[in-house]
């Protein structure tokens, strides 16, 4: 990553943390706050990061675009930040013009690349998502105390966040490894992208139902973004191709390659 490349990465990350934390309960956000936190969104350049600076983008390669899309994740709010970058970049493919404003629900047509690359966003999506859920129900556990002491001293607790621990950490190797190789040329990435779906699929599976057991209730009241992001993921691992879609076409192009590019495949993932 280059510098450029890191400013944009922190000036995200700052700028969507900030917005993310003081949205408090979206359904009791005013209509002005919203507005405000959009054109924030706007102002910032971030919507463009998708989009090759010939179509007035910022000029980012695609992998570090999809880097952007991950901070996204990481930092989820009430406003369709990643739907409107993807459509804004498709609809630059297209030739037709970028609409201005948010793109709620994502491109209602896409062509195939064009479905892979949003798949693939959907994925660092939810990479970045399992951080945060992550980081916060190991800031609970040892906040939270029981007996006289914190949960996170209990052994199954230490168990259970150890096991939640591995599952983002394989939903983020995925993620890396469909970007990476989306990046490199004369390679086809649509394998690397079916894992990343598949094995990232299954961390939400695991990693919601850890993160849900050791909250407790508290992590589906209103006032607590536990459920922002776990629901949020559960509707992305359905977008663009289930779980089980992409698992099948894991194992068809793995049955294309053949015996002799079998291993080859598997060292690479």
């Amino acid at each position: 990553m280059d510098e450029i490349s890191a400013i944009v990465s922190d000036t995200a990350r700052r700028l969507l943390r900030g917005l993310a934390e003081a949205a408090g309960t979206w359904e009791d956000m005013p209509e002005s706050a919203w507005t405000a936190g959009w054109q924030a969104i706007e102002d910032s350049g971030l919507l463009l990061a998708l989009l090759p600076d010939g179509d007035g983008g910022l000029g980012l390669p695609l992998s570090e675009g999809l880097g952007l899309v991950r901070i996204a994740g990481s930092h989820h709010g009430p406003w369709p930040v990643v739907d409107t970058m993807l459509a804004r970049r498709f609809a630059a493919e297209n030739g037709q013009d970028v609409a201005a404003g948010p793109a709620a629900g994502g491109p209602s047509e896409m062509a195939p690349h064009q479905r892979d690359i949003a798949a693939l966003a959907r994925a660092c999506q939810m990479a970045g998502a399992l951080e945060a859920v992550l980081e916060m129900t190991t800031a609970y556990v040892g906040e939270r105390h029981q007996f006289g002491r914190p949960l996170a001293r209990f052994q199954a607790i230490q168990h259970s966040l150890a096991v939640l621990a591995g599952e983002v950490a394989a939903a983020c190797a995925a993620a890396d490894f469909a970007c990476q190789r989306i990046a490199a040329e004369g390679h086809d990435p649509i394998l690397a992208i079916g894992i990343a779906r598949a094995r990232i699929g299954e961390a939400v599976s695991r990693g919601t139902a850890i993160a849900h057991q050791l909250h407790g209730a508290i992590g589906y009241v209103r006032e607590h973004r536990l459920h922002r992001y776990t629901t949020a993921m559960w509707r992305w691992r359905d977008e663009f191709g289930t779980q089980a879609w992409w698992t099948r076409r894991v194992g068809m192009a793995v049955i294309a390659e053949g015996s002799d590019g079998f291993w080859s495949s598997t060292v690479a993932a």
